[in-house]
């Protein structure tokens, strides 16, 4: 698996569970600065994952060269996730909630 690979499954991931986490455990009443951090914090715990990962995926393993990755790594998660949350998981958790409330 390649470094963009495993950067866009943890964003597509990370857009699912903070959905989940909006809709689910906090019923829409957090706040955006609340939403923001926790995205941010399961951004970085994707972020060190990927930082273990990815020298087993690369065969020379330059890109371990230096933890500063992790922040670069955490910043690539956190904004690609918003577009897949927005764009992708929220129509499909909206109507799954609806659904579950007609039954």
């Amino acid at each position: 698996m390649t470094l963009g690979a495993i950067l866009l499954t943890f964003a597509a991931f990370l857009g699912l569970v903070m959905e989940l986490y909006k809709k689910s455990v906090r019923r829409d009443r957090a706040s955006e600065n609340e939403i923001k951090l926790v995205a941010l914090a399961c951004s970085a715990a994707l972020a060190y994952v990927t930082y273990q990962v990815v020298p087993a995926a690369t065969p020379t393993g330059e890109l371990n060269s230096t933890p500063y990755l992790v922040v670069l790594y955490t910043i690539a998660i956190y904004l690609l996730q918003l577009p897949t949350c927005m764009a992708f998981w929220k129509p499909l958790v909206k109507k799954f909630m609806e659904s579950k409330v007609d039954e």
